[in-house]
C-alpha cells in the first residue's frame, strides 16, 4: 500500500485510510496554529548612514533556530522590487546572485545571527536592505525582518536637520464629500539630507492618528528633501480656543535622532479668524509662492522683449550700414 509523507517526513497516512486523513489534517491545522503563535522574531536594525568607500555591515538576529537559512534582499528607492543578493546556511559558503558577489560579503555566525557586508560602499548602494529567515528548501514562506535603511551620502551633500511649519487650515475649506465639517492642518518639513525621517502629531500633547495622511516618501528638492504631512480634525476641534496642534519630526543624522516640532493653535472663532504658524497663514503661504511665481514670469517676459529689441536694432544697423556702404 502507497503511503505520503508530509514535509519532513513526520507524519505519513495511507492513501485510502479515511482515518489518517483527518488525523494528517488535524495535526496539519494543530502545526500552523503552533506556528502562528510562535511568531518569528528579529531583532531591530538601526539605519546606517556614511561616506562613500566606508565598510558597511548590516546585521540580522532572529530567535527561531529550526530556520537555518538565511537571505539578504535589496530594495533601491528608484523601485519597489525587492532584488535577492544571496543567501547561506550556517556552516557552509554563501550563494550570490548575479552581479551580487563581488559587491557583498555574507556572513553567519550561528543559524539565528548573521550580517551583510559592502566592503566599499558606493552612493548608488543606498537603499532598503532585508533579512529574510527560513528552513532549509522546504518550500515555506521566508519570515522577513523590519528592514535596514542604508544611505550612503552623495557627493557635495551634507547632513542638514529639516526646518518644520504649520500651516493652518484654509478659511474656504468646510466640507467634505459626507457633509461633515472638516478642517485640514498642514505640516511641512524641508531643508534635510537625508531622508531619514518621520512625522507624527499630537493634539494637547495626546498622540493623533486618526485623520492623518503623510507622504509615503520625502521629495528631492535640489540636494534636499521636503516632506509633507496632513491632519484632517472636525471643525469644533478646530475652533476650540487653546487646543494645541503639534507636529513631530524626528530626524536621524547617522549618530543621534534629532527632534523637531511646530505648533499652531486652534482658532477659537467659528467666524474663520486664522491663527499664524511661524508667522505665516495657508493663505499667505500660498500668495507667496504665487506672487514670487508671476515674478519669474514677468522676469522672463522682459528679458524676450529686450532680446527682440536688441536683435532688430543690431539689423537696422547693419542694414543702415549696407545701404551706406551701396551708396559710396
Amino acid at each position: 500500500m502507497k503511503q505520503t509523507c508530509s514535509e519532513g517526513g513526520s507524519v505519513c497516512l495511507s492513501e485510502n485510510n479515511m482515518e489518517d486523513r483527518m488525523s494528517f489534517a488535524v495535526v496539519g491545522v494543530l502545526l500552523t496554529l503552533l506556528r502562528l503563535l510562535d511568531c518569528v522574531t528579529f531583532q531591530p536594525s538601526h539605519p546606517i548612514i556614511l561616506q562613500e568607500n566606508i565598510r558597511a555591515e548590516i546585521k540580522c538576529q532572529h530567535n527561531d533556530s529550526a530556520l537555518n537559512l538565511m537571505l539578504w534582499y535589496q530594495r533601491r528607492p528608484q523601485n519597489n522590487t525587492l532584488s535577492l543578493i544571496g543567501y547561506s546556511y550556517f556552516g557552509s559558503d554563501p550563494n550570490y546572485e548575479e552581479g551580487f558577489k563581488d559587491q557583498f560579503e555574507i556572513k553567519m555566525e550561528s543559524e539565528v545571527k548573521g550580517a551583510l557586508v559592502r566592503r566599499r560602499a558606493e552612493a548608488n548602494d543606498s537603499g532598503e536592505y532585508f533579512c529574510a529567515a527560513n528552513q532549509c528548501d522546504n518550500g515555506n514562506e521566508a519570515y522577513f525582518g523590519k528592514g535596514t535603511k542604508l544611505t550612503v551620502l552623495e557627493p557635495g551633500c551634507t547632513v542638514s536637520p529639516p526646518t518644520v511649519v504649520v500651516l493652518p487650515p484654509s478659511e474656504k475649506e468646510c466640507r467634505d464629500r459626507k457633509k461633515q465639517l472638516k478642517k485640514t492642518l498642514v505640516c511641512v518639513a524641508s531643508g534635510f539630507y537625508p531622508d531619514h525621517v518621520s512625522v507624527s502629531w499630537t493634539v494637547n500633547g495626546v498622540p493623533f492618528t486618526q485623520g492623518v495622511a503623510s507622504d509615503h516618501t520625502a521629495l528631492r528638492v535640489d540636494k534636499k528633501y521636503q516632506i509633507t504631512s496632513r491632519l484632517r480634525v472636525e471643525a469644533q476641534v478646530w475652533y476650540t480656543e487653546g487646543t494645541i496642534f503639534n507636529c513631530n519630526v524626528s530626524f536621524f543624522n547617522g549618530k543621534d535622532t534629532i527632534y523637531t516640532s511646530a505648533e499652531v493653535y486652534g482658532s477659537g472663532d467659528v467666524s474663520g479668524t486664522q491663527t499664524e504658524a511661524g508667522g505665516m497663514t495657508r493663505e499667505k503661504f500660498i500668495k507667496v509662492t504665487q506672487t514670487a511665481r508671476l515674478s519669474y514670469i514677468i522676469f522672463i517676459v522682459k528679458n524676450i522683449v529686450y532680446g527682440v529689441f536688441v536683435t532688430i536694432l543690431a539689423w537696422k544697423l547693419g542694414l543702415g550700414r549696407s545701404h551706406a556702404t551701396a551708396k559710396k
